[in-house]
């Protein structure tokens, strides 16, 4: 507290000169560019020369990085950080490393605790703006061996330590971010210390996720060339125009009275990874999966370079994913799925054929599990897997319906919309796309949302009871003998309301985290068809 006290007595002895002076001449932000140095030359002065202009911050070089890969500073690029956001008394009030937040009892297991994915560039960019200054300027930093002044580029591996006015801060720093909070919320108004780690970057955010879709499917069975969607032209009669779409064929057809089967889907039952659309790029269907026979090797098959950041091949991090083998998380989750729903389609031609397509019902029910390519469960609708990588079954899990008469115009993302209308009843499939055909290049915002119940406690019987004597004796008389009982049918107690409360109750707190989706993330999912 007393790093605090410091700089609000600096600040308000500050504002009381200003105060006194015929023309006020600071504004808010210089008294605090002040205070703020005035703060760093008692408790960091080894750090003063090390001051960046644009901006009015202060940077201590924790680790240049690696020196022979490419600098960022300059450049248009998507970066991979991780980053810990400090009051000036070291309250957390947000992190991304999940030992920090199990040590702060903030970690939740809906919270994929990775290195952001944002953008810095000349003209624009998605970060906060301090650690966007120090990401794409030269950093002015005093060699701690030399004692000279030199120019320093962030590349992969450095580390910053960030002392930022709240001039640079982001403004949305308060608000809830799907679990990445930290023990201590920040009035915006107010200095902070941003610990940042770089983890890589990637100048076409679009082409590196095309290449991380087309290894995860290599590593996972390989990719179909050969096989393509059949277009397929449909008449509306009602408005006598016809319309093509792509679909892969998997119905069974009559021909003179005589059924004629289509044998063409058993090329996409080989094991392989499909496009159900030929015009929809690293949007992939793998047909041939079920959770009794297939193991998913999350691990993929890109090298480690300094386009990826730390781990991103396996996730390692966090109680579930942390503690145990990712195998064997998989291993208890296909058991539950095999459990509940059962093996799927058979892999003989004879199973594949006499199950039907989606397409003999208007609609279908769904049941899936959502991934990032690291193994990370974002999302499901399945209790028994809620249960095993959340720990519990805070909302009990819904069967998706499905609309096969117009699947373009369901609700869902379009990977589903394409790729569900090419499975059949009872199967089992994966789906795996890019963000484009997912929650789009932007991703999605995590965020909490905690609500509170209350409930007044019963009086125990012998209470009920004897209030319930007190009633008849005072107003008893009539027909029913207590007041309004037997002869007009009421509820002795408040007209059928219920039993007296004795004025004290439980209240419970629950909250709901939803995991954020980062830009440019590629996605899987493991999803069911209902054969009823």
């Amino acid at each position: 507290m007393r790093y605090l006290s410091l700089l609000t007595i600096l600040s308000a002895s500050l504002l009381t000169l200003w105060s006194c002076a015929k023309e006020p001449t600071m504004t808010f932000n210089e008294v605090e560019q002040r205070s703020l140095m005035a703060w760093m030359e008692k408790y960091h002065p080894e750090l003063v020369d090390n001051y960046q202009m644009d901006g009015g911050y202060y940077v201590d070089l924790i680790d240049e990085g690696v020196l022979d890969s490419a600098a960022i500073s300059g450049k248009d690029v998507w970066v991979w950080f991780d980053f810990t956001a400090r009051s000036l008394e070291g309250l957390v009030q947000e992190t991304r490393n999940a030992d920090l937040a199990e040590q702060l009892t903030t970690y939740t297991s809906h919270t994929h605790y990775v290195p952001a994915l944002r953008f810095s560039g000349a003209d624009s960019h998605t970060m906060m703006e301090g650690t966007y200054l120090a990401t794409f300027n030269k950093l002015n930093i005093r060699d701690k061996e030399s004692g000279e002044m030199r120019e320093v580029e962030v590349r992969y591996g450095t580390k910053l330590r960030l002392y930022l006015p709240s001039s640079v801060l982001d403004s949305n720093m308060d608000s809830d971010d799907g679990g990445y909070e930290g023990e201590f919320v920040s009035d915006g108004s107010k200095p902070m210390i941003v610990d940042m780690t770089i983890w890589g970057h990637v100048g076409n955010p679009v082409a590196y996720e095309g290449e991380r879709v087309k290894s995860f499917a290599e590593a996972n069975g390989g990719m179909c060339e050969e096989h393509k969607a059949v277009i397929e032209e449909e008449t509306d009669k009602e408005n006598n125009s016809a319309t093509q779409s792509a679909r892969r064929r998997s119905t069974r057809t009559e021909e003179e009275g005589e059924e004629s089967i289509d044998t063409r889907p058993l090329e996409f039952f080989d094991g392989r990874w499909h496009q159900p659309a030929d015009t929809l790029e690293h949007l992939l269907v793998n047909y041939s999966y079920s959770p009794a026979r297939t193991t998913i090797n999350f691990r993929g098959a890109l090298g480690s370079d300094t386009l990826k950041y730390k781990g991103e091949n396996e996730y390692n991090a966090g109680r579930v994913y942390g503690n145990r083998q990712l195998d064997d998380v998989d291993r208890r989750i296909n058991e539950a799925l095999v459990k509940r729903f059962g093996e799927g389609i058979g892999t003989s031609d004879e199973d594949i054929l006499k199950a039907d397509s989606v397409h003999t019902k208007p609609t279908v029910k769904v049941w899936y599990i959502g991934r990032f390519l690291d193994g990370f469960v974002f999302d499901t609708n399945i209790d028994e897997v809620k249960e095993i990588v959340f720990g519990k079954v805070e909302s009990k899990g819904e069967v998706l319906t499905f609309s096969t008469a117009d699947p373009l115009n369901n609700s869902y993302i379009l990977a589903w919309n394409y790729s569900i209308p090419t499975l059949r009843l009872g199967q089992w499939a994966e789906i795996l796309t890019v963000s484009t055909y997912g929650y789009g290049i932007e991703g999605k915002t995590g965020s909490t949302t905690t609500t509170t119940t209350s409930s007044n406690s019963y009086y125990d019987y012998a209470n009920y009871y004897n209030y319930m004597n007190y009633m008849n004796n005072y107003y008893g008389y009539g027909y029913g003998s207590m007041y309004n009982s037997g002869y007009y049918g009421y509820n002795p107690y408040y007209y059928g309301y219920g039993m007296p409360t004795t004025g004290t109750g439980t209240t419970t707190t629950t909250t709901t985290i939803s995991t954020e989706i980062p830009a440019y993330a590629p996605l899987l999912f493991q999803v069911f068809v209902e054969k009823k």
